[in-house]
């Protein structure tokens, strides 16, 4: 995994021949004080597509970068 860039609670990273941003929120909305979620992007961090690929509740931006392999969701294939 190659950190792009990195600005406050969001990062754009590249792993496995894609560009993800993984963004990290505090959602009172929902009841859940932390939660990051990754999504496909392009290079520059644009996402056309709201989609979630990854991610999950309780876990920060470090977290998730720590493992991403760990907090992407399964394809199937």
């Amino acid at each position: 995994m190659k950190i792009i860039s990195r600005i406050e609670k969001k990062a754009v990273i590249y792993y496995n021949n894609e560009f993800y941003l993984v963004s990290e929120v505090n959602n009172q909305f929902t009841g859940f004080r932390l939660e990051t979620l990754i999504f496909r992007c392009d290079p520059a961090g644009e996402v056309s597509e709201y989609f979630e690929v990854g991610g999950g509740k309780f876990l920060s931006l470090d977290d998730v970068l720590e493992n991403i392999d760990e907090h992407l969701y399964k394809q199937e294939k």
